[in-house]
């Protein structure tokens, strides 16, 4: 009987790595940077949040509203976490609740080696969204946005 207790829990913890790790990839600030400053068509929004912040949760519905408006387009939404490395359960259960896609834990322990690679004006404050398109800064958001705004700005 304890053994099948063991199995069942070892098990457990299994299908939560595998959920998580397909979930969230982390990566480091240059990674993402390659990603989203490249050459291609793709217009990538990139949304900086974090489970503890209120204004990022209250804004995450409207990200997910402009995702489904986006389906079989050229627009990537990513979804980039300042949560600790170390304190992944919030981060999980959030992207489970919206079933979010492209989420990034960004891993990086000192953000001023890369804030201002974002935008020169931006003092770190989450919520935010850049807009890359064809691998050029095109927009800088320092605040909750709206799913029609964002739509206005991709245009």
């Amino acid at each position: 009987m304890v053994k099948n207790w063991v199995f069942f829990l070892v098990l457990i913890a299994v299908i939560n790595k595998n959920i998580y790790s397909q979930n969230i990839q982390i990566l480091k600030f240059d990674a993402l940077k390659q990603c989203i400053y490249n050459n291609s068509d793709t217009v990538y929004v990139v949304n900086f949040f974090a489970s503890w912040c209120k204004p990022c949760l209250l804004e995450i519905p409207e990200f997910v509203t402009f995702d489904k408006g986006i389906k079989n387009s050229k627009i990537k939404l990513l979804y980039v976490s300042l949560d600790i490395k170390n304190d992944q359960e919030k981060l999980l259960k959030i992207v489970q609740q919206y079933s979010l896609q492209n989420v990034y834990l960004l891993d990086e322990s000192n953000a001023n080696n890369w804030i201002n690679k974002i935008d020169k004006h931006w003092s770190g404050a989450i919520p935010a969204t850049l807009i890359v398109k064809k691998g050029k800064y095109k927009k800088f958001i320092a605040d909750a946005i709206s799913s029609q705004t964002l739509f206005k700005l991709i245009k």
